[in-house]
């Protein structure tokens, strides 16, 4: 794995890329680079939250000054918006799960850090 620090203009760049592969065109998509203080979740690289009826979402990527140098493995933003993008097929499946008291969180993220490796490497040719 490499490092991939992307600047915010082409973090938009890109995620209009992601959107037209993974076919999120039909979504409102602002995203941010976030200090890690303004994520709800502790040691998170990302974050996405949504407005499911509306198709809009807000993506944060976790500003570089707050990765810290001693991960296991290098920060590749790329790769983390392709994450978040691709939690918004999965929005409602979450809503659901949630309003039913059931617990996909684990399950959900360790299938799209697999999925969003394979994609990212596929796009870069590695």
């Amino acid at each position: 794995m490499r490092e991939c620090i992307l600047t915010l203009d082409e973090l938009k760049e890109l995620c209009a890329k992601w959107q037209e592969i993974l076919r999120l065109q039909d979504w409102n998509i602002e995203i941010r680079i976030s200090r890690a203080r303004d994520f709800e979740a502790e040691n998170a690289c990302g974050e996405c939250s949504w407005v499911l009826p509306r198709k809009e979402a807000l993506i944060r990527i976790l500003d570089p000054l707050d990765y810290s140098p001693n991960h296991v493995f290098p920060q590749d933003m790329e790769r983390t918006l392709v994450h978040e993008l691709l939690h918004l097929h999965f929005a409602e499946i979450s809503e659901k799960a949630e309003a039913a008291g059931v617990n996909i969180d684990t399950s959900l993220e360790q299938a799209l850090h697999c999925i969003d490796g394979a994609l990212a490497n596929l796009r870069r040719g590695e």
